[in-house]
């Protein structure tokens, strides 16, 4: 992990990277309170049915949202990784309507909703970034809605690892194809709606067929492009590309 002198620059350089801010809504970014916090393994950082008054910007880390039936049973809807703000909708939304529970030990700043809202106020430049950043979880949700819904099993399987891979990619924590692997089977079980037997199976198939190949969490993609074509993944859905510039010409 990089050090830096302020934690928030993770996610500044994460925004810039997609569109360059004016220097003012830079510092305005750079100068937010924040309260740093602690997490070991299976911890949540945020309750279904909690009062929101803060937002949390991972800064180093694995976490889920995930929503949970009366009997217990989970259903993972994403994962996040560092610099993730992984509850932006926190700003507005007034109860929490999912759970955030950690899957290693993270540190998550805490920032204050209302200094949120007041930065998107004073710096419209924000607004356009948080704006495309939840935009970007909701396309997220809807490959994922797809992914339970309409994949098989080992297509189900294939997709979410694909998707960790590019995601720790972007991080810096990926060595070539290979990478540990932050979640466990059974995490990876009720992301993908699968029992962790099933799971376990589209895993060995994935093995059998020289896709990918593991050693404890160390998974290594051996077959990248034949992962790509049995899983229907596109990481355009990731939308790498960023928001749409405003082209003052159009105006």
């Amino acid at each position: 992990m990089i050090e830096r002198d302020n934690p928030l620059e993770g996610y500044l350089a994460k925004i810039e990277s997609r569109r360059p801010l004016s220097q003012d809504a830079r510092d305005a970014f750079l100068a937010l309170p924040v309260e740093p916090e602690h997490y070991d393994i299976y911890r949540e950082i945020v309750r279904e049915d909690d009062r929101t008054s803060r937002c949390c910007l991972i800064i180093q880390g694995c976490v889920s949202r995930f929503k949970t039936l009366p009997n217990g049973e989970r259903q993972i809807n994403s994962f996040h990784f560092d610099n993730d703000m992984v509850d932006l909708q926190s700003a507005l939304l007034l109860v929490s309507d999912h759970g955030i529970r950690t899957h290693s030990p993270t540190t998550v700043l805490r920032i204050d909703c209302n200094a949120v809202l007041q930065l998107t106020i004073d710096q419209p430049e924000w607004a356009h970034a948080f704006w495309f950043d939840t935009l970007v979880d909701a396309a997220v949700f809807r490959e994922w809605m797809l992914n339970v819904g309409r994949r098989v099993a080992v297509g189900r399987v294939g997709h979410l690892i694909l998707e960790i891979f590019h995601k720790l990619s972007r991080i810096g924590r990926t060595e070539g194809y290979k990478f540990v692997m932050p979640i466990t089977q059974n995490d990876l079980a009720d992301a993908v709606g699968l029992s962790a037997v099933h799971t376990n199976r589209s895993l060995q198939q994935l093995r059998e067929h020289g896709m990918i190949s593991s050693i404890g969490r160390t998974f290594s993609i051996d077959d990248f492009e034949a992962m790509k074509r049995l899983s229907s993944f596109d990481p355009a859905y990731l939308h790498p590309a960023g928001p749409r510039v405003v082209n003052p010409e159009c105006s």
